[in-house]
């Protein structure tokens, strides 16, 4: 419907406006205050009209204007519809459809029209119906109507139209906000107030610099990076009786960061409108779940109740009756049911993340942890990866990673700072919980590498530690002290010798007696533990450090 911008006089009996003074102020100007809640009426209209196309429009004179092309209204209509208050548009279609037919009437309460009071001064109205050669228009004006005892004559005219068109143009003027309107915005905020946009319905916000923003379902959740999704009436469970029984339908999903507070909760639509704002309905479940849901749920059943249920404004349902507390029953029940799966699921997601980012199970990595701190780190892993800490996963696991940085798998072998030979000889068997050849190993690696510096041909570990080490040996691990500090000679033959003995200490201690037991009983029976090795590998791994240092007397 093109808009229209001259008023011609009539010859008709004047069109009048009927009405309680007060009427405009209760039903309109106060209970309609956003612009979107109002606009969202005159969407209604069109939807209703059996329109294919809405256009609205944000024009650069403060103005705001709204054109479909539905069946629009003749002169008729317009004084025996439109400017009726209170007409319930159910009363006038006894099947409950649209004159097309296709689509379940929406208006009900016939009070839609004064909600644009409520955000603009001025309505200017030009509607026609095909095969109709002239349009009717009228100007409704919010000063003269209050100052108006009851009957209101709005400024009417006609104007010539095209007998293929149809439909209805309406321009907003003296809007009542100061703040330029944000075409976006308005677009994203109507998306959320109804559910019935689609291929035969379009609607698009155009902005005063020509930009168009399309309203589609999917725009209300376009800026939610999605992490679970619940559709319905597949999620409901056996025993969901409403939700099952009333073929409840919808989708709701949980973001993958906490929601604005304007997108959390789960907005139920009737017959594709906004009947009740976001909400979680009650329920006593964890408000920390809550800051991730949203979505919606359609509850068409709810048109049909005696009396209506459904606030004037389409913000709330009236929860006070037998069927709606039903249902109300019903929805905390499964917020209560998303709300568990939802920590599950998530938890699960975050664990597998997790485990990537630090290459493995991070239980499994605690659980190497054989020292005390095994539990400590333990708690610390399970606060961070807790569902209860607003973060990311990507910093979740970041925070984990330096955790096993500081408490590496195996970290008490770690803890050790053993010599590098000794830990490429060892951290195989230790990883493997097998001990005894992990000091095997040790110990060879220290004897193997003494034989080969002091050129000692001799093939039992024994003789081999004696003559490569001690007062009188080729391999002087004290040599170099000796030479930048005042020591006494006999200390510096104290510590060779010390080098000498607890050297072949070590090889009669933990490698002779024990050459011929089985590795598993040694393990099974506890007579050499965790504990054993890993004393063994630092005495070991003292010795391996302190010939590394040595200087050879021919040096």
């Amino acid at each position: 419907m093109s808009p229209r911008g001259v008023y011609a006089m009539t010859d008709h009996e004047p069109l009048v406006l009927r009405f309680d003074p007060q009427t405009v102020d209760h039903l309109g100007a106060k209970m309609y205050s956003h612009l979107p809640n109002a606009l969202a009426e005159l969407v209604a209209n069109a939807y209703d009209a059996d329109a294919t196309n809405v256009l609205i429009r944000i024009e650069a004179d403060s103005a705001i204007s709204i054109s479909d092309d539905g069946h629009g209204m003749s002169r008729d209509d317009v004084a025996d519809k439109y400017l009726r208050i209170g007409r319930n548009r159910r009363q006038d279609s006894p099947s409950g459809l649209t004159e097309g037919g296709g689509r379940p009437v929406s208006g009900k309460k016939g009070l839609g029209k004064l909600a644009l009071f409520g955000i603009g001064k001025r309505i200017e109205l030009s509607t026609t119906r095909a095969h109709s050669a002239q349009a009717t228009t009228i100007v409704l004006d919010y000063d003269d109507m209050r100052s108006a005892e009851g009957a209101y004559e709005p400024v009417e005219g006609n104007q010539p139209a095209s007998e293929s068109e149809h439909g209805t143009f309406i321009r907003l003027r003296q809007l009542k906000r100061s703040t330029p309107i944000n075409a976006e915005e308005l677009s994203v905020s109507l998306s959320r107030l109804f559910n019935y946009f689609g291929a035969d319905f379009q609607v698009t916000v155009e902005s005063a610099s020509g930009e168009s923003f399309p309203i589609s379902r999917q725009l209300r959740l376009s800026a939610i990076q999605v992490e679970f999704e619940w559709a319905f009436p597949q999620s409901w469970r056996v025993d969901d009786e409403v939700g099952s029984a009333r073929q409840i339908s919808g989708v709701i999903v949980s973001a993958k960061s906490p929601l604005k507070q304007a997108l959390r909760g789960i907005t139920l639509y009737v017959n594709g409108r906004l009947a009740n704002e976001p909400e979680f309905f009650g329920s006593s479940e964890s408000s920390f779940a809550f800051s991730y849901l949203t979505g919606y749920l359609n509850v068409d059943f709810l048109d049909a109740l005696v009396p209506d249920v459904i606030a004037t404004d389409r913000r709330a349902i009236d929860w006070d009756t037998d069927e709606t507390l039903l249902l109300k029953i019903q929805l905390q029940q499964l917020m209560v049911r998303l709300g568990q799966e939802w920590r599950r699921l998530r938890a699960e997601a975050r664990k597998a993340i997790i485990d990537t980012e630090v290459g493995g199970s991070t239980e499994e990595w605690v659980s190497s942890i054989h020292a005390e701190e095994q539990e400590s780190v333990r708690e610390l892993v399970t606060a961070i990866e807790s569902d209860q800490i607003d973060m990311s996963t990507t910093q979740q696991g970041d925070l984990i990673k330096l955790v096993q940085r500081v408490a590496p798998p195996h970290a008490e072998f770690v803890w050790r700072h053993l010599h590098p030979e000794i830990q490429a000889a060892t951290s195989k068997h230790y990883v493997m919980g097998d001990y005894y050849t992990a000091v095997q190993e040790a110990i060879k690696r220290y004897v193997s590498t003494a034989k080969l510096w002091s050129n000692i041909d001799e093939s039992d570990a024994s003789k081999i530690v004696s003559n490569a080490f001690g007062d009188n040996g080729p391999l002087k691990v004290f040599k170099r002290y000796m030479l930048s500090n005042d020591f006494d000679v006999q200390t510096e033959k104290n510590v060779e010798n010390g080098q000498k003995q607890i050297s072949m200490g070590i090889v009669m201690g933990f490698r002779n007696p024990m050459a011929h037991e089985e590795v598993e009983r040694l393990h099974s029976s506890g007579a050499f533990t965790n504990d054993d090795c890993l004393d063994a590998l630092s005495i070991v791994s003292h010795l391996t450090r302190r010939m590394f240092d040595a200087k050879t007397d021919h040096t």
